[in-house]
């Protein structure tokens, strides 16, 4: 009885973290528009423009969000799941395209920017994410992908625009 009661501070410091931690993944709940600029370095450069739809919604109780996005016209897809691990105290997320391309991310959330801050690997490069939160309507967000001697070879600026309902 006396461990459990010692245990208590912990438990309501778990909690606490983890609801503070819930409260920034329900940011992307909701309906929104997608606008995306997607530049490839190196020969040849390219840049593509996307407009699309996104939409975000808790699941599995609340533990994850699914934030699903669709290109227009129809083309590009993608589905992440993000949730918040209380044990390893990092946010995390994992990415799936309709091209086939995958990854996993860890994420910290720093509040004074309102910005969560994902890094990765994949098997031939490494890549940091950034959405920064401008208003709770408004979220803009960078990638910047590199291979393993440091270049750049991919920068992606996107936005995500809440919609009215």
């Amino acid at each position: 009885m006396l461990m459990w009661l010692a245990m208590l501070p912990v438990i309501a410091v778990a909690q606490d973290t983890a609801s503070a931690a819930s409260a920034v993944l329900q940011r992307f709940a909701g309906s929104w528009e997608t606008q995306t600029r997607i530049r490839k370095e190196g020969a040849p450069a390219q840049e593509v423009l996307t407009r699309g739809e996104g939409i975000g919604q808790p699941t599995l109780d609340g533990r994850y969000v699914e934030f699903r996005t669709h290109s227009i016209p129809a083309g590009r897809s993608d589905l992440q799941v993000m949730t918040y691990d209380v044990e390893a105290g990092v946010y995390r997320q994992w990415l799936f395209d309709s091209e086939g391309y995958r990854h996993e991310a860890q994420g910290h959330w720093d509040p004074r920017g309102a910005i969560l801050r994902w890094q990765g690997k994949t098997a031939d490069s490494a890549f940091v994410i950034e959405d920064r939160w401008v208003s709770p309507d408004r979220l803009e967000w960078t990638l910047q992908r590199t291979d393993v001697a440091g270049r750049t070879r991919q920068r992606i600026d996107g936005t995500l625009i809440r919609r009215k309902e």
